[in-house]
């Protein structure tokens, strides 16, 4: 993915692609962009009336174009939130295939000299061109945009957003008909709430019937400008959302709606209020999330339990994990990788001690391989390249293998990132020091207990103590293993000044960060020792001197660090609800026999407890969109990920997979 050009035709913004115009940019506001909005997207959605008495709102803009129409309606909420004096979130899906670039957006929006506070917040927190959704919280947390830079049908499919209002703003129905097909409707209804709407420019009898056939009621009104009418729809209330408010059960999903993955609905709350056991990055990066969303977080860890944990790391490096033919793991990283490097971006503003050294990272892949995945994911060069081998690294004899230069790519240092993260969080964040060896559920809250002494009780836990997993009494049993680490400190030398990026192949090191390089990382099976192996230290070393010869010697280590690392026996994170194992067991036992006609229930969950864990060697990768994902579970918001990753990641695939094999 590229960002798109734009084209200026008698002092007009077209589109390269399209040839048709994005908005009037004429002085006149009964003609300009401003003008239009205020007509066809924001009046005719109801806005802002429908704002009132509630806490979050959602709106999707099906073409983000310049920005425009996002920004007028931050412009709106943040007015409405001042005058009714609440905290409240504005949900804004900005769906566009062909994003400009943040320097053209500041050409669009620079005839509105008024609105620049609120774009350059949003254009400092822009992301790159890449096929993802890219979830942003601005403006003291009041609005959270996910961009959705992708296909419009694929922005939607596998998701169920529960949008309140669309703003259908594509090209032209003649100009772009993909972006006003039946399926893309089915689309929108899918994920709509009740009540939701829908307003657009165009009056086409295409539009009017596709939208009807997606079950919205639809009318025509005044148009704007030159337009003599428009259409507007609204999604009647279903049967079925009346039998839910109703608390009514219904047996209605089948073998292929995978009744087994039917997402949790949000328990009753009392208080915003989670406890989190576990301290390390997919702790704490919890902590973070539901902080940012208003809640107040304990976490409880035993501080020598977080010390061997692959958490304390002294510098792991962050990059994507990428597959050729696994596109579900491939997606989930992608997300998962632009969203640390844009939390680690906005953190490291906010420190005046660095813990984010974004040089770049090298890696040697094989060419065919690489090739292929740059080529099905559009990967730009901004995001990965091939490069010349800049490092000397190629082993001889390997020269089908070429350098992979990932330009974003970095080192972490863990325990300036964990004080940032504690800072971020203050005074809502409370950490007990004590080991957790059960939990049991009184039928209200889950009990934190060590020994026979309740340590803490809350409505919402999350479990994200690493290999601690199974210690604490659940009867389902993740299947996990631990790999045992270690990582080298060296003293930098004038030979090893030459790394400027870390370069990983065998074995990774990193260039100099406070005169250190750091080498790892062992991975050892089956091996609790906590002493340092000099066997695995001497593999280390071999290695490193195969790739950079004469740079180091064994007498620059000057320390050693031993970890473990908590992997699922699929290599894939555990995120999400944990499932009532009992529940499933009876109701899914027969899916081994595919039964294509029988009716199941949804999946049924324990009461507010949830998982963040196994995230194996690139916990600092993928912990903090699994955090945001676990979060919008709990507060009922739009996931930064599909319905597909969602299933991908679930706790509940274990059971599933017991299931069908019988």
């Amino acid at each position: 993915m590229q960002y798109t050009n734009l084209i200026w035709r008698d002092g007009q913004p077209y589109s390269e692609l399209f040839d048709d115009i994005y908005y009037s940019s004429s002085d006149s506001e009964d003609v300009s962009g401003e003008g239009e909005f205020q007509h066809v997207f924001f009046k005719h959605n109801g806005l802002p009336e429908r704002w009132q008495g509630r806490k979050n709102f959602v709106i999707a803009e099906l073409g983000f174009g310049s920005g425009l129409n996002c920004i007028l309606t931050i412009r709106e909420w943040l007015k409405h939130c001042a005058e009714c004096n609440k905290e409240k979130t504005l949900h804004y899906i900005a769906i566009e295939k062909y994003p400009f670039s943040a320097a053209t957006i500041v050409e669009l929006i620079a005839r509105y000299p008024e609105l620049k506070p609120l774009c350059d917040e949003l254009l400092e927190n822009y992301p790159p061109a890449i096929e993802t959704t890219h979830s942003r919280r601005l403006f003291d947390n009041r609005v959270h945009i996910h961009f959705k830079f992708m296909d419009v049908c694929n922005a939607l499919e596998n998701h169920r957003l529960n949008v309140d209002a669309w703003f259908l703003d594509g090209f032209s129905p003649a100009k772009n008909p993909n972006m006003w097909s039946q399926k893309l409707f089915d689309l929108i209804a899918q994920n709509s709430d009740d009540g939701a709407t829908c307003s657009t420019y165009t009056c086409a009898g295409l539009v009017k019937r596709n939208l009807k056939k997606s079950g919205f009621v639809v009318n025509k009104v005044t148009g704007f400008g030159k337009k003599r009418e428009m259409l507007v729809a609204e999604l009647p209330v279903s049967k079925k959302s009346v039998a839910q408010a109703n608390d009514i059960t219904t047996s209605s999903l089948k073998y292929k709606d995978k009744p087994w993955f039917e997402p949790p609905l949000p328990g009753p709350v009392t208080i915003k209020s989670a406890t989190i056991i576990g301290a390390g990055i997919a702790g704490l990066s919890l902590a973070y999330a539901l902080v940012q969303r208003g809640w107040m977080v304990t976490i409880i860890d035993k501080k020598n339990d977080t010390i061997k944990e692959a958490s304390s790391n002294p510098a792991p490096i962050v990059y994507p994990r990428l597959s050729i033919n696994n596109d579900i793991d491939t997606e989930f990283f992608i997300a998962a990788y632009c969203y640390a490097l844009y939390l680690f971006k906005s953190l490291q503003k906010k420190s005046h001690r660095q813990f984010w050294f974004d040089d770049g990272l090298l890696q040697l892949m094989d060419e065919k391989r690489i090739s292929q995945i740059i080529k099905k994911f559009q990967f730009n060069s901004d995001f990965i390249s091939v490069v010349e081998d800049l490092t000397g690294t190629t082993p001889a004899g390997e020269k089908e293998q070429v350098t992979v230069n990932y330009a974003s790519a970095g080192v972490v240092l863990p325990a300036i990132l964990y004080d940032v993260l504690k800072s971020e969080c203050g005074s809502k964040l409370n950490i007990i020091d004590e080991e957790v060896t059960r939990i049991n559920y009184d039928g209200k809250k889950w009990q934190c207990i060590y020994a026979s002494q309740i340590i803490k009780e809350a409505e919402t836990l999350i479990i994200a103590n690493g290999s601690g997993i199974n210690d604490l009494g659940l009867s389902l049993i993740f299947p996990v293993e631990t790999i045992r680490g270690q990582v080298i400190e060296l003293n930098e030398n004038l030979e090893s000044q030459k790394i400027k990026k870390t370069h990983n192949a065998d074995v990774h090191i990193t260039p100099a960060i406070n005169t250190k390089h750091y080498l790892g990382a062992s991975y050892v099976r089956n091996c609790e020792m906590m002493e340092i192996c000099l066997i695995d230290n001497k593999k280390l070393f071999n290695s490193l001197n195969k790739n950079h010869p004469g740079i180091f010697k064994e007498d620059d280590a000057c320390k050693t660090w031993v970890g473990f690392r908590t992997l699922s026996k699929d290599r894939v994170p555990i995120v999400g609800a944990i499932p009532d194992a009992s529940f499933f067991n009876n109701e899914y036992a027969d899916i081994r026999h595919g039964n294509t006609i029988k009716a199941y229930q949804p999946a049924h969950y324990l009461n507010g407890l949830y998982i963040s864990a196994a995230h194996g060697s690139r916990g600092f990768t993928s912990s903090f969109i699994s955090a945001e994902i676990i979060a919008s579970q709990i507060a009922a918001e739009p996931s930064p990920v599909n319905k597909k990753i969602l299933d991908y990641l679930s706790p509940s695939r274990f059971l599933v997979n017991n299931l069908k094999r019988g």
